[in-house]
């Protein structure tokens, strides 16, 4: 027996965007739930669902239940629920699968490896969904509802999927912070950060060709000290900034003097 129904625990931004592509691929969603009613409203309304902000009052008659809430509220949210014989899932990408285990002896991790907002549309069909789960056919379940959406869709375990967060917080959170500063430098002389499309698009470009080592460019790796000095004086005003630069700076010349 498949999914066809879900409940969605949780009206954040990756809980808005499944929600979303749920409905696009005919999977209906029985009910939102959310601390707030006015959260959890605002998702059912977008998703033609019933809405409740008291888990007691949780729908009972859905195929699955994804919690899709912050790391932090997941054990709150297990402790209040009662799913006996329900499939019940996560989405964290750093909670382990066993932390469902009190809820449920069918349970699993649904965890889309993306960057997700509540006002822009994500398209799942190639955004890797990383599946575990407490049993095979939870797993097979997870598996077909995934590959209803992606089309890539892969058997990681909680160890693993760990370790690919911390790798998205450095290839995803920390590189927007640094467009963060990027834009802040060009606005503060009236100019838009679109100038630095092209560039920003050719570096991930040049990803899929050759590996982020290869790719590597700028004056800290050319040891070009006089840029450098320059680059920091234009800082000197602007001291986070500064000391952001310096950090990097030195750690991409450290890095690449033990390569050679």
């Amino acid at each position: 027996m498949g999914i066809h129904s879900v409940v969605l625990i949780g009206a954040g931004r990756v809980a808005t965007q499944l929600g979303l592509t749920f409905v696009r691929h005919q999977i209906p969603v029985l009910q939102v739930y959310s601390r707030t009613a006015a959260s959890a409203s605002a998702l059912a309304k977008t998703t033609g669902s019933d809405f409740t902000d008291d888990l007691s009052n949780l729908n009972q008659q859905a195929d699955l239940y994804i919690i899709s809430v912050t790391d932090d509220s997941i054990i709150q949210i297990v402790n209040q629920l009662n799913l006996e014989n329900k499939t019940v899932a996560h989405t964290s990408g750093s909670v382990p699968l066993e932390i469902l285990a009190p809820v449920t002896a069918s349970y699993g991790v649904f965890y889309p490896l993306n960057t997700f907002s509540k006002d822009k549309a994500i398209d799942f069909a190639n955004t890797p969904f990383c599946i575990e789960a407490s049993d095979p056919q939870t797993e097979h379940k997870l598996l077909q509802l995934a590959r209803l959406i992606s089309s890539d869709v892969r058997l990681i375990n909680s160890q693993q999927r760990a370790v690919i967060h911390l790798a998205a917080v450095f290839a995803c959170n920390f590189t927007n912070f640094m467009m963060v500063n990027a834009d802040e430098i060009l606005r503060n002389q009236g100019i838009s950060h679109n100038i630095l499309l092209p560039l920003i698009n050719e570096t991930i470009s040049k990803l899929i060709a050759i590996s982020p080592k290869e790719a590597q460019t700028g004056p800290a790796l050319r040891n070009d000290r006089e840029i450098i000095k320059k680059h920091l004086e234009m800082l000197a005003t602007d001291p986070d900034k500064k000391m952001l630069y310096q950090l990097i700076s030195e750690q991409i010349q450290t890095y690449f003097s033990k390569e050679k």
